[in-house]
């Protein structure tokens, strides 16, 4: 066996048979038990000889019996500290009339330092009490009978000796350990505090990567919209003016391949920009911004519309293009113009245009109406003329500002009709 293992194997008695629990009363009391025979049989007896004291000489094994009879009670000190103690007074009331033994005096001094130690608060008070009565009763008795202050100070000194180390100690001991449970907790709190303050570490650190998520989702969808608004239309105009200049005899071939190839470049770009613009949009939530451009650059948006052949008209009653309005609502109803005038040419290509704005309570109504021949909106020749986002990105405009947009067929044709509330508008 190595010298590690055996002081391995040494250390694990020690604790199993010296813990602070039932095991170790039984070692204490083995011990005691072992001490005392050792002191009887030295002859550590009659301590208390003379007078009324030691009159009674037991043969030495009922000093035995005595002694295993106190060590017997010290099993019941942690569970009944006051009933092991009464018992303990018993037996060393006649081990005094004995003459008195160490042993037994030991046997006492463990059972009243559990008493001290393990009894309530309360007992605890009283037990004081009673040991200082008996010190003081005891020495005062002392120095009458031989009518001297020396005798009364020496007997109280012997007697508290006795009776009031052992209870001191007990006093001393608990409350270190009750200092010790102290700090035990308080390092228990700081540990648990230190815990929380990770976990909320790590929740903040969760939080601002949600929060940076969310706003990286948020540009997306904003620079969606505006390469929506901004390039989709361009290129459309570009799909369109080509087709309607192929559509129509040709001065000569090479311009004719011009227009071709200028045509299928639009119509390549546009369906690229439609991948990237549903890449974009990917679970992206809804925000207010919009792209620059006011209500006050609505003739050029009309203009633009004109200039690509469609016939336009704007009814303005309340002119509501030059009032100064936030930048926000006229950004929102420049953009929502400039998508469904970009539809209209789209879906019903010849068809007539109105535009109206008007105030409408505390906000500002804008209605485009296109007309087509066969009263339904006419489908694309090439699907990647649309983008197929630009409905979701008007309603997004208006809704975003606690508006409204309403789209689809009435009895005149196609009417995109939306409402965004300005409060500085007042009819």
């Amino acid at each position: 066996m190595s010298v590690d293992t055996a002081e391995r194997r040494l250390r694990t008695l020690l604790e199993t048979w010296g813990g602070d629990d039932r095991r170790g009363d039984v070692t204490t009391a083995v011990m005691l038990f072992l001490l005392g025979l050792l002191f009887l049989e030295v002859g550590l007896v009659d301590l208390f000889s003379g007078g009324v004291l030691g009159s009674v000489t037991p043969q030495p094994w009922w000093r035995v019996a005595l002694l295993a009879l106190g060590c017997a009670l010290t099993l019941a000190k942690r569970t009944h500290p006051l009933t092991a103690l009464a018992g303990g007074v018993a037996v060393t009331a006649v081990d005094i009339t004995w003459g008195g033994s160490l042993a037994v005096l030991l046997v006492f001094w463990d059972l009243l330092y559990a008493a001290a130690m393990w009894t309530r608060p309360t007992a605890r008070r009283w037990l004081w009490v009673t040991m200082l009565a008996v010190t003081v009763g005891v020495a005062v008795v002392a120095g009458e009978v031989e009518r001297d202050v020396r005798a009364f100070v020496y007997t109280g000194l012997n007697i508290g000796a006795v009776l009031l180390v052992p209870m001191w100690w007990a006093t001393n001991v608990r409350q270190k350990s009750e200092l010790a449970a102290l700090e035990r907790d308080r390092a228990d709190s700081a540990a648990l505090a230190a815990q929380l303050e990770r976990e909320r570490a790590a929740d903040l650190v969760r939080l601002g990567a949600a929060e940076r998520h969310e706003a990286v989702q948020a540009e997306r969808a904003a620079m969606a919209r505006d390469l929506h608004d901004v390039i989709a239309s361009h290129l459309s105009t570009i799909a369109i003016h080509s087709g309607a200049v192929l559509s129509s005899p040709p001065d000569t071939e090479r311009d004719r391949a011009a227009l071709t190839q200028v045509r299928q470049s639009a119509v390549a770009s546009l369906s690229e920009m439609r991948s990237m613009i549903e890449l974009l949009r990917a679970d992206a939530p809804r925000d207010p911004l919009t792209a620059p451009g006011r209500l006050d650059r609505l003739d050029d948006l009309v203009g633009a519309a004109r200039d690509a052949g469609v016939d336009v008209t704007v009814d303005d009653p309340d002119d509501m293009a030059k009032t100064a309005l936030p930048a926000a609502a006229g950004q929102a109803l420049h953009r929502i113009a400039q998508e469904a005038l970009t539809n209209a040419r789209k879906h019903a290509p010849g068809a007539p245009v109105h535009v109206r704005l008007a105030r409408a309570g505390t906000g500002v109504l804008l209605e485009v109406r296109n007309a087509s021949p066969s009263g339904a909106r006419v489908p694309l020749a090439e699907p990647a003329l649309s983008a197929g986002t630009g409905m979701v990105t008007m309603r997004e405009r208006a809704e975003g500002l606690g508006g409204s947009l309403e789209a689809g067929l009435d009895d005149d044709g196609w009417v995109v009709r939306a409402h965004v509330p300005v409060p500085e508008v007042r009819p």
